[in-house]
C-alpha cells in the first residue's frame, strides 16, 4: 500500500493512499453512520477495487481525512483516476458501475470541514493531479460534495433516478397506486403464461451455484439485448457475480428468479440498504414464443412484493429514465453533478463533457464510462 500524509494542519490532516480496508469494523460503523448510498458500502467498495480498477487501468486514489489528532479517519472518500488521451480526470469509485456517488462520513463532521476556510483547497492539493474532477449522479439525500472541493460547480445530470414509495403493505399500493389496465394486464398475462405453459415461481437464491447460473444466464440475456453491455466485460461479470454471492451471505444483495418447471425465466439484482431496495440489473427470457406475457415486469412485480415482505418501504429503480419506470408510478429523483477543473485542458474538458453536441459524442466515445 502507497500511504502518502498529503496535508497535517492543527484540525485536520488529509492522506492519501491506493488501498484502504473497506472491510474493517471502523469503516462499517462510519458508513452505518453516513448518509453514503449502497454504492459505498464496505463490500461494494473493497469488490470494486480489488475486481474492476485493475482491468480498467484506472489509479486508486482514496482519501482519509483525520480531525483533532485522532488515528481514525472520520471521512473517507473513495476515488480513481484515469488518463485519457493526455487528460487526466479523477470520479468517484464508479467505472460505470455506481448509479450513485457520495463521500463517505457523518453529516456533522462534513459540515465542519466544509465550514473549515483552508480545507476545500488542501483538499484538491491532496488528490493532485488531475485537469477535470467530475463527482457525478449525486443524489439529494447525501451530503452535497460541492462544498468540499474548492470552485466546485454543482449542475443536473442528464439523467434522472426513480424509486416508488411502497409502503408495509404491497397490495395496497398495488391497488392504491398502479394503474387499473397495469394491473390487469399483468394479471392477465400470467394467468394466460400459466395456461399455456404451466405454474410460475418466484424465489430468492442463496447457493453460490444457482447464483452462478443466474448471472451466466443473465449476461448472455443483457448481451443479446444491449449493444456494449459493460455486464458483457469479465472485470464487470465478476465484480457483480461477487457482490452477488458474498452480499447474498450478509443479507445485503439479492438474486431473484422466476422460474417456470426448472427453466429461469427472469432474473433480477439489487442492494439492500436500510428500507430501500435498489434494483441494479434484470434479464428475461428472450424466447419469442414468451414475449407477448411481459415476464419482466412480472417478475419485477413479484420482487416489489418479496421485498416490501422483507420489511423494505422503497422501491429504488436507480438511474436511467426508462419508460417502464411510469408503470409503477415511480416518482423522478433529480441527480446532480459536481465538477472542478484545473488549468486550460481541464476547462476544455468539462466544456466537451457539457456539450450536447458532437463533442459530447466524442468524449463519450473516448471515454464510454461517462454519462
Amino acid at each position: 500500500m502507497n500511504r502518502q500524509a498529503a496535508i497535517d494542519v492543527s484540525d485536520y490532516r488529509i492522506e492519501t493512499s491506493d488501498a484502504y480496508d473497506f472491510l474493517s469494523d471502523h469503516f462499517s460503523a462510519l458508513f452505518d453512520r453516513s448518509s453514503a448510498t449502497a454504492f459505498q458500502g464496505p463490500l461494494w467498495l473493497e469488490q470494486f477495487y480489488k475486481t474492476i480498477v485493475p482491468g480498467a487501468g484506472a489509479t486508486p486514489i482514496i482519501v482519509t481525512i483525520y480531525l483533532n489528532g485522532s488515528q481514525d479517519p472520520a471521512v473517507v472518500i473513495p476515488l480513481v483516476r484515469e488518463t485519457h488521451f493526455g487528460i487526466q480526470i479523477i470520479q468517484p469509485a464508479d467505472l460505470g458501475v455506481a448509479d450513485y456517488n457520495a463521500v463517505i462520513g457523518s453529516d456533522e463532521n462534513l459540515e465542519v470541514l466544509a465550514k473549515t476556510p483552508s480545507f476545500s483547497k488542501d483538499l484538491l492539493k491532496a488528490i493532485r493531479p488531475y485537469d477535470l474532477i467530475l463527482f457525478r449522479k449525486q443524489p439529494p439525500w447525501v451530503f452535497d460534495a460541492a462544498q468540499l472541493f474548492s470552485g466546485a460547480e454543482k449542475r443536473p445530470n442528464i439523467s434522472s433516478s426513480y424509486e416508488a414509495v411502497i409502503g408495509r403493505d404491497y397490495d395496497q399500493w398495488l391497488n392504491n397506486v398502479v394503474s387499473k389496465n397495469m394491473r390487469k394486464g399483468l394479471r392477465r398475462k400470467r394467468n394466460g403464461f400459466e395456461k399455456d405453459y404451466g405454474e410460475l415461481s418466484f424465489h430468492e437464491l442463496a447457493e453460490e451455484k444457482e447464483i452462478d447460473e443466474a448471472f451466466k444466464l443473465m449476461r448472455e440475456l443483457r448481451a443479446a439485448r444491449y449493444e456494449d453491455d459493460l455486464f458483457s466485460r469479465l472485470e464487470y461479470f465478476q465484480f457483480y457475480r461477487n457482490v452477488a454471492v458474498l452480499g447474498s451471505q450478509q443479507g445485503i444483495a439479492s438474486t431473484f428468479v422466476g422460474k417456470f418447471e426448472d427453466q429461469i425465466i427472469s432474473v433480477d439484482f439489487g442492494l439492500r440498504q436500510n428500507d430501500r431496495f435498489l434494483f441494479l440489473l434484470g434479464g428475461f427470457s428472450n424466447n419469442e414464443e414468451y414475449q407477448r406475457y411481459s415476464l419482466g415486469l412480472i417478475g419485477l412485480c413479484e420482487k416489489i412484493r418479496d421485498e416490501t415482505e422483507r420489511g423494505r418501504t422503497i422501491f429504488d429503480f436507480t438511474i436511467g429514465d426508462e419508460d417502464y419506470k411510469q408503470s409503477f408510478r415511480a416518482d423522478r429523483i433529480p441527480l446532480t453533478n459536481v465538477t472542478a477543473t484545473s488549468g486550460l485542458v481541464g476547462r476544455l474538458a468539462f466544456s466537451a463533457y457539457q456539450s450536447r453536441g458532437s463533442l459530447r459524442g466524442v468524449l463519450k466515445k473516448l471515454m464510454p464510462k461517462f454519462n
